[in-house]
């Protein structure tokens, strides 16, 4: 089963037309989206337009790209989670889309017998919107953030309100709990894990600034439950930065292909049942 996985494309046409170019060529089975697919500012750079912009990004473009996708492979499907700038995501879903499937928190069977499990929330970033952060654990340090952040309240509201983000992420569940609640894999070993954010401490969380944004906790779960393939994105520059797209951890292989470039799109393809022997990210392996 072939599969293409990139992330973070963040509402830019470009790279959504060079993902279409890319499907073209390698015709795969599966898509998986690993999160920050729709614009992350409006051109108003008002924080209060941020909802409608992205759901007018979905209604013009985003669904027409999917129908694109569907003529050149009909046999393709498409798993997404969200990211931590898509506080529209849940608006993709008001409709079921046949072949687009929705990740978060839930997993899924292939008929070969993998699974793919998703998870979406990251670590408290220094950005605004919140709706997809939560605390690591009970002791993992925050950056600074921003007051006020803002909240989406409800999925029938394209407001957001403004919001304290100390009182507000620490009144929520966190990552380390959150993640002993995903669906139990039937076996970890045929299992695949879609997670926006990356492993802590890994050459695929590093930033510019020279340190890691990763999540311990993801790391943690990686490190105990050994499943053969975790797929992240999340910290664009990593890749670039580290020199590598790819980390194991134990017999783990994790996965960040990167979206290091404003012009050049990132990604990674491989058929599940020779990962190693099969995968090939379309900078890192060019010769």
């Amino acid at each position: 089963m072939k599969i293409l996985f990139t992330s973070d494309l963040h509402g830019e046409i470009s790279l959504y037309d060079q993902l279409l170019a890319f499907i073209r060529i390698h015709s795969p089975e599966i898509i998986l989206l690993g999160g920050d697919l729709l614009p992350s500012f409006p051109p108003t750079k008002r924080y209060e337009d941020l909802i409608p912009h992205q759901k007018s990004f979905m209604n013009h473009f985003l669904f027409p790209f999917f129908e694109r996708i569907k003529e050149i492979t009909p046999i393709v499907r498409l798993f997404s989670i969200p990211g931590n700038w898509d506080l529209a995501y849940p608006d993709l879903f008001r409709e079921p889309i046949e072949d687009w499937i929705d990740l978060s928190g839930k997993k899924y069977l292939f008929e070969n017998g993998y699974e793919i499990i998703g998870y979406p929330f990251v670590p408290p970033t220094p950005f605004r919107p919140k709706n997809y952060e939560k605390r690591d654990d009970e002791q993992s340090p925050w950056p600074p953030q921003k007051i006020p952040s803002y909240l989406r309240i409800s999925d029938r509201d394209d407001d957001l309100i403004p919001i304290d983000p100390y009182l507000f992420l620490n009144s929520q569940e966190t990552i380390k709990g959150d993640l002993k609640k995903l669906p139990e894999p039937t076996s970890p070993h045929r299992t695949l894990y879609l997670t926006h954010s990356p492993p802590f401490g890994t050459c695929l969380d590093q930033t510019r600034g020279g340190k890691f944004a990763g999540s311990r906790s993801i790391r943690a779960f990686i490190e105990k439950t050994q499943p053969i393939l975790t797929l992240h994105g999340h910290i664009h520059e990593a890749p670039e930065i580290s020199g590598a797209y790819m980390e194991k951890i134990g017999k783990t292989i994790a996965i960040n292909p990167g979206q290091f470039t404003s012009s050049d799109l990132q990604m990674v393809i491989f058929e599940i049942e020779d990962i190693e022997g099969t995968l090939s990210h379309n900078f890192f392996s060019k010769t």
